[in-house]
């Protein structure tokens, strides 16, 4: 596993994942803003699928953190084995 910081490594993997998430748990929150305030009657379906895409959003940058934490586990594991 590449951990470093070259592309295809898990730190660029997680941190290109952390910013999608983050860019559709944005778009969702303004999708809920948008159906629950213009037209509240009819936005039913349409608030509970932005909110399914808000908790995907969320639950991404969650997994993607985790990588993150891992990857830098494991550099740090590499650094006191080289020191």
């Amino acid at each position: 596993m590449n951990i470093g910081s070259t592309s295809g490594s898990s730190f660029s993997i997680a941190t290109a994942g952390v910013q999608q998430n983050s860019e559709q748990v944005k778009q969702a929150a303004q999708q809920v803003v948008e159906a629950t305030t213009a037209r509240p009657a009819q936005g039913t379906v349409e608030v509970t699928d932005a909110l399914v895409k808000l908790k995907e959003g969320e639950q991404g940058v969650q997994l993607n953190a985790k990588v993150l934490e891992a990857a830098d586990k494991q550099i740090g594991s590499l650094l006191d084995i080289k020191a």
